[in-house]
């Protein structure tokens, strides 16, 4: 079992797997345009509502899953922290010697690039909502792809 011990989320940090946005100071009005994207028939866009129950440190990962026509847009609503683990990729699969795990504020919204291997939303402290942003084909098994990790990963605080 391999342990990752999460690091606070920063703009430079996660660059390689999306966009960090922090929360604007007044008058500020923070935009994606560039990092927002849709290929190959993602053509149908997507605002969903999640409301995820929380994790306690530590806990395991086991999958990750990954979208290749679509950026996916996380941007809290009402949560206290959570979560992040992100690969590369690797012929076809997550990276398992570049991992990295990140804690994010609850005032930080993340756009995973498309193709970002990342592990599924889980929060700390409280259940936490997210308006999610992502385009699809109409088709599940088009729109998003899941990897087993070659070995369970622990992520800590």
């Amino acid at each position: 079992m391999r342990t990752l011990t999460l690091e606070p989320l920063t703009a430079e940090a996660f660059a390689p797997w999306g966009d960090v946005v922090d929360a604007p100071a007044p008058g500020e009005r923070p935009q994606l345009e560039a990092s927002l994207a849709a290929i190959d028939g993602a053509t149908a866009p997507v605002l969903a509502f999640n409301n995820v129950a929380p994790h306690a440190l530590p806990f395991e990962a086991t999958q990750m899953e990954r979208h290749n026509r679509s950026s996916q847009c996380f941007i809290p609503l009402d949560v206290s922290r959570y979560v992040l683990m992100v690969a590369l990729d690797v012929g076809g699969k997550p990276d398992m010697t570049r991992l990295r795990a990140f804690v994010a504020r609850g005032d930080q919204a993340v756009n995973y690039h498309l193709g970002a291997w990342h592990h599924p939303m889980r929060v700390l402290d409280r259940p936490g909502r997210f308006a999610v942003l992502m385009w699809t084909t109409g088709r599940k098994p088009d729109d998003e792809e899941w990897a087993d990790l070659t070995e369970t990963v622990l992520l800590v605080g």
